[in-house]
């Protein structure tokens, strides 16, 4: 893979969240289970251990390719409902949809809060973060009387350094 984009940006190269956390989503996984009346099962902990080390954002299919190739006698079905727990207890984040309508997700072991920037020229994620606007969203939310609990802001825009903007 190329480290530099169509524009002449240098691709993102984010280290991995569980790097950073090491396995502090183990006790928060079996935590959750037990709250749930679910058991703590090897393949689920095997999918999560895959799914929360990407360094990325990735598809529910990659992440099907990727168990399959590791440990062929885990199901997809199990990875499908392994994500569907991981992100009911705040362990992944559905972040975005592809440009295919696709479902993104990514780790969401820190507390660290971003959006995120699609370019719709080369389809690269580029993370950020902004305190004037999360400030000017609490605001919006609060003049209507809301708590925000938590949110998703993705921009999808075109690289000026290409210029291909069009009006």
């Amino acid at each position: 893979m190329s480290k530099t984009l169509p524009c002449g940006r240098k691709r993102a190269v984010s280290q991995s969240k569980t790097d950073r956390s090491g396995d502090l989503w183990r006790p928060r996984l079996n935590e959750f289970l037990k709250k749930k009346g679910l058991r703590a099962t090897r393949p689920r902990d095997l999918v999560a251990g895959i799914a929360l080390s990407k360094k990325s954002h990735f598809d529910i299919q990659t992440l099907v390719k990727d168990v399959s190739f590791r440990y062929p006698e885990i199901s997809p079905a199990t990875v499908y409902r392994t994500v569907g727990t991981l992100c009911e207890a705040d362990l992944l984040t559905e972040t975005m949809q592809s440009k295919g309508g696709v479902s993104l997700y990514e780790p969401s072991l820190e507390d660290e809060h971003h959006d995120h920037v699609v370019c719709i020229d080369c389809n690269e994620i580029i993370e950020f973060h902004d305190s004037n606007l999360e400030r000017a969203q609490n605001r919006a939310v609060e003049s209507m009387e809301f708590k925000p609990v938590r949110h998703r802001h993705v921009i999808y825009a075109r690289c000026l350094k290409l210029g291909k903007v069009e009006d």
